[in-house]
């Protein structure tokens, strides 16, 4: 499940390259980032509830109920909305601006998936692909009724058919209905992406797969030493983990070298992982006893086991490193270095969560919501009461005079100054690697206005990283618009890249 988007993610340092050799640490350093929210949503339905992360004060409900729900697809931070599936497979999108909660379609949906939050895919029970937005719904009828639908970060759909002992892969970019590109891959257990969307890989027979997805170009199979339980990429998408079904292994593959580079031993064989969503700690489902393995993806070593049972939306890493898990009836925030749990949901067990990376809740600032000034005070009790009961800025109403037919003078001009916004020099930021000829690779792939971006170098902890920028820009809201049309994770900040 992608939340951010979100995301809207800064690609961690220790999930993009080998070199840092301990676990990170919670509380290491202040997270500067957009807010990280966690949205609590009632699994029988009920008022949704949001709280700022590692706080115990609500910081907004909603005003409806939400369904009974089975499951959450995506967020979109654009426009603040989260998207669920409810227990009938209606699809349906809670709006955190509004607060308002409402279904994106009137019948059930099978296969749903988003990528963003915005555009919900799936199959409708005329068998057809369909993808439901808030400007309006896209149909693609096709005599395949694809298995698998997999949304893409720039817009794209991919469709997986399994024909025989192979499977078929088809590109398009809805609402364009016509097909771009295909693909054949030998028959498919699982699918896994990677969070920039420029890889999908497919775990087979013979090996994990690969396919580029500007144009599903296959990449060379990877040889893995037994069948694949699971799998799941770095946020960068330079190494991908795969867990072995039946043994107590996972193997590490480097993207570029397209190959195992290692394999980190765990107690039990574990059967589902997940990664966090800035690179630092890989979470394993262990086969024993409601356990969760947590690994350092820095130095590729578990830090410790806890006591969670598994689920679509828990456990999870927040962005101080801290693990949201389940304990018996309560949802609890664990430091995994410690073991010590330092706040508790009371009945947590009972709804979904959701930790997304958004500022809609930050209050606007106090230059914005200054009323306009007059010439004079007017005591139009309209104006007065409309202004104090909805806090609108009031519309000014025409001078009174004694005599109506008498013409009317025009206020006298007063020198207007325009608040500006700040402008400065603000640069987007893609990922940050270790390694500089992958940095160049991963840069090549990205274009703004047809142009590539920049690898630049810089340091931390006395380390070389190669960070992938573009800009200068004038504005954070023009960085944020080119950061957008890229379709991929992004971060803007001030500085001169």
């Amino acid at each position: 499940m992608r939340f951010g988007p979100l995301l809207l993610l800064t690609i961690a340092l220790a999930g993009c390259g080998d070199g840092f050799s301990s676990a990170p640490s919670v509380n290491r350093a202040a997270w500067s980032g957009p807010d990280a929210v966690l949205v609590r949503l009632p699994i029988d339905g009920g008022t949704v509830r949001a709280y700022r992360w590692a706080r115990d004060s609500v910081v907004w409900a909603s005003t409806q109920s939400a369904p009974p729900l089975a499951s959450l697809l995506a967020f979109d931070a654009e426009q603040g909305t989260l998207a669920y599936v409810d227990r009938r497979g209606v699809p349906g999108r809670v709006e955190l601006r509004l607060g308002t909660i409402a279904p994106a379609s009137t019948m059930p949906m099978e296969e749903l998936a988003s990528a963003d939050g915005w555009a919900i895919y799936g199959i409708n029970p005329r068998r057809s692909v369909q993808r439901l937005t808030p400007s309006g719904d896209w149909t693609h009828p096709s005599a395949l009724t694809p298995r698998q639908l997999l949304p893409q970060p720039d817009g794209s759909l991919v469709l997986l058919n399994d024909l025989g002992e192979r499977g078929v892969l088809r590109r398009l970019y809805p609402p364009e209905a016509r097909i771009t590109d295909t693909a054949s891959v030998p028959k498919v257990a699982f699918a896994v992406q990677t969070a920039l969307g420029d890889r999908v890989y497919f775990a087979t027979d013979s090996g994990l797969a690969g396919v580029r997805v500007r144009d599903l170009a296959r990449t060379r199979t990877i040889a893995l030493p037994g069948p694949a339980a699971d799998a799941v990429a770095t946020p960068s998408g330079d190494r991908v983990y795969v867990a072995l079904a039946g043994e107590p292994e996972i193997v590490v593959i480097d993207r570029y070298e397209e190959r195992v580079d290692r394999s980190i031993v765990v107690s039990a064989p574990p059967s589902a992982l997940r990664m966090d969503p800035d690179g630092r700690y890989l979470l394993a489902r262990l086969a024993e006893h409601d356990s969760v393995a947590v690994i350092s993806v820095a130095d590729a070593r578990v830090v410790r086991v806890i006591v969670s049972r598994w689920r679509s939306d828990l456990p999870l890493v927040a962005p101080d490193g801290a693990i949201l898990a389940l304990d018996s009836l309560d949802a609890v925030d664990v430091d995994p270095l410690t073991g010590r749990v330092r706040r508790r949901y009371a009945s947590g067990a009972d709804d979904l969560w959701a930790l997304i990376r958004w500022n809609g809740f930050r209050p606007r600032a106090k230059g914005l919501d200054q009323p306009v000034s007059f010439d004079s005070d007017s005591t139009d009790t309209l104006e007065v009461a409309t202004r104090d009961s909805v806090g609108i800025t009031p519309v000014a109403q025409p001078p009174r005079t004694a005599n109506p037919g008498a013409p009317v003078v025009p206020p006298r001009e007063e020198s207007v100054v325009e608040e500006r916004p700040r402008e400065g020099n603000w640069t987007l930021s893609f990922a940050a690697l270790l390694d500089e000829q992958r940095a160049r690779t991963l840069a090549s792939t990205i274009k703004i206005e047809g142009q590539t971006v920049k690898v630049v170098a810089g340091s931390r902890d006395g380390t070389t990283i190669w960070r992938i920028v573009a800009g200068p820009f004038t504005s954070r809201d023009e960085a944020e618009r080119a950061g957008r049309r890229t379709g991929l994770p992004y971060w803007v900040y001030e500085e001169v890249p």
